[in-house]
């Protein structure tokens, strides 16, 4: 007997969310708010009343403050991938199974499309208050001023001079700048040696100077305009006055929500005109700061070679 319809979706549906969770991204180390997420579809969380005043020496009745709180309600995106249409002439004699084949690539599809809009997000527009901005100052790699310990330490007195907290500071450099960086110094290299060996060299990750540094899963997802010194378009390429750029986050000031999963299929049974097994999926899902105006972030970009 053939599984049922309700029983392939719920099969499917536990796959992809498997496959996604599993993918180990920057985005984990954003504060997690997916349990104030209501019915899977809208963010409704409070914001904390401010700290209380402290007095000195006081030598009258200490008074009392009731804080006030405030809860905000956001929205998530809505991802959607393409559906994929499998038709019955080619779902046969294969060495896999498509339907779950197709399953895993949606997952990172879907992924992948909510990483780079969560780094543009958290990437700051300009320099300003609480967004620090510089450029790189090492040697020269293909026209660009390659990343070094130097720039980190800099951008780390920049965040300081900003006020940023102290904890949970984390820079997302694309994958040319991350090598730069770990390759020219035996620091950062050392730390790879120590990282577990588990069979398979793929280091994504080093800490210095307060931040934790990732590598980023795409070469370039956020893009500078050294012309105008303001953040480039979203997906805009890298060329002439556009450059690559790495970003700035603070965990407790930036948050990542999970909403539902949802899955669309038709089977073949059920499609006489197509002949085909379609099915797609889609994500509720938000990377953002925090609603309380405090956006600590920074940029560092790579500064072209004169």
């Amino acid at each position: 007997m053939s599984i049922t319809l309700a029983t392939q979706k719920i099969v499917f549906l536990s796959s992809l969310q498997e496959e996604y969770r599993k993918i180990d991204t920057w985005l984990n180390d954003l504060e997690d708010l997916s349990t104030f997420v209501t019915e899977g579809q809208t963010l409704r969380f409070p914001e904390a009343g401010a700290m209380p005043q402290v007095y000195r020496n006081r030598t009258t009745d200490v008074d009392s403050v009731e804080p006030s709180e405030t809860t905000y309600d956001v929205t998530l995106d809505y991802y959607d991938s393409q559906n994929f249409k499998i038709r019955n002439i080619f779902d046969h004699a294969l060495p896999f199974d498509k339907i779950q084949y197709y399953t895993r690539l949606s997952a990172e599809s879907i992924l992948l499309k909510e990483i780079n809009d969560a780094a543009y997000n958290l990437a700051p527009d300009t320099s300003g208050p609480r967004r620090v901005v510089i450029g790189t100052t090492g040697p020269n790699r293909n026209g660009f001023k390659m990343c070094t310990l130097d720039d980190i330490v800099a951008l780390a007195r920049a965040c300081d001079q900003q006020g940023f907290p102290e904890q949970g500071r984390n820079l997302v450099l694309p994958s040319d700048m991350w090598w730069d960086l770990i390759t020219n110094n035996e620091i950062l290299k050392a730390q790879l040696g120590y990282q577990q060996n588990n069979g398979v060299i793929n280091p994504t990750v080093v800490n210095y100077y307060g931040f934790k540094i990732h590598k980023a899963s795409n070469n370039s997802l956020v893009a500078y305009n050294v012309t105008t010194q303001t953040k480039a378009a979203q997906n805009a390429l890298i060329s002439g006055n556009i450059v690559p750029a790495g970003f700035v986050f603070v965990k407790s000031q930036a948050f990542r929500a999970s909403g539902a999963f949802e899955m669309y299929f038709k089977s073949k049974e059920n499609n006489p005109t197509g002949r085909a097994t379609e099915f797609g999926f889609s994500h509720r899902f938000k990377a953002d700061f925090v609603l309380n105006a405090k956006r600590y972030s920074g940029l560092i970009y790579s500064a072209k070679v004169e």
